[in-house]
């Protein structure tokens, strides 16, 4: 099975808003207008994932050029197509597809609650990858003030895990591109370390 990766435009976001909406948590999710005005940007990216030309799924990225690194923003495999081994194959192929730019991708990841399986399937599908959990105390900051979760990076070939510094380095540059709608972005930033 052959997965071809398409940068897109904000016209195919807007056809995959309402699968976000149905995906992911409301707490984890950007307003469409936000969504809209990030996808402006020069780094903030959305890609389909297609085979036989039909779209099985998307993800968006943020790119840290400075740090060689991309940033999952979201990833999801359309309701229709789940449990067939196309996460595995975007994976596959986004890997293959930035590794000559890039030394690896960082990944958010809800902390595992033993009452919602799917956190646990989501850790052990980022593990089954070789992303490695970081030893950091992480917050997604969202409307609502923050969420903890857990920061996971997935290298690229066999490069190697980014140092403290890099990491908030990188962080700092997410949070100040990608979550200008979120209120007191410093106090949440000094929470991570």
């Amino acid at each position: 099975m052959m997965i071809h990766l398409k940068k897109e435009n904000k016209d195919f976001f807007k056809t995959v808003y309402n699968d976000m909406l149905e995906q992911f948590p409301k707490s984890e999710l950007k307003s469409f207008e936000t969504f809209m005005q990030l996808l402006s940007m020069d780094n903030y990216h959305i890609y389909s994932a297609s085979t036989d030309d039909i779209i099985v799924g998307y993800f968006i990225v943020f790119m840290d050029n400075e740090h060689k690194s991309l940033w999952l923003d979201y990833i999801a495999v359309l309701k229709k197509y789940h449990s067939r081994g196309f996460g595995h194959k975007i994976f596959e192929n986004l890997k293959n597809y930035f590794v000559k730019d890039f030394n690896g991708i960082y990944l958010e990841v809800e902390k595992p609650d033993e009452t919602n399986i799917n956190t646990i399937r989501r850790i052990k599908f980022y593990e089954s990858l070789n992303a490695q959990k970081l030893g950091i105390k992480y917050f997604y900051p969202n409307e609502n003030g923050f969420l903890p979760m857990d920061l996971y990076f997935l290298p690229f070939n066999q490069v190697k895990i980014p140092e403290q510094k890099e990491i908030i380095n990188t962080i700092q540059k997410v949070f100040r591109s990608i979550h200008t709608d979120c209120n007191d972005l410093d106090s949440i930033l000094s929470k991570i370390n």
